[in-house]
């Protein structure tokens, strides 16, 4: 189900991301490629840690990983970053406090 909305946002997520650029084909391309060699190194090295130190570990390991990319999505991307826009303000500043 999680690969289904994956599939099916991804490609909204680039054309959002490239609109008025002429590079979507580009851009997926790359995301694309991306995913491939990650899930490539995502086996190669649970392999290895596994080998070397069991599964509990290989989890752990990619589950750093995986908690560093989420960190990297929150703080880099600007959608999850509070912005008080120009507009914004002045409504705030309107705003009717209740009588007390």
């Amino acid at each position: 189900m999680g690969a289904g909305i994956y599939g099916a946002l991804f490609p909204v997520i680039v054309a959002d991301l490239t609109r008025g650029t002429g590079r979507f084909n580009v851009a997926q391309g790359a995301i694309i490629t991306a995913q491939g060699i990650g899930a490539a190194l995502s086996t190669t090295l649970a392999g290895t840690v596994v080998v070397q130190g069991g599964y509990s570990a290989a989890f752990l390991t990619l589950a750093g990983v995986a908690t560093v990319g989420l960190a990297l999505y929150f703080f880099m991307m600007p959608e999850t970053q509070r912005h008080v826009t120009a507009e914004a303000e002045p409504m705030r500043s309107k705003a009717v406090l209740p009588a007390e």
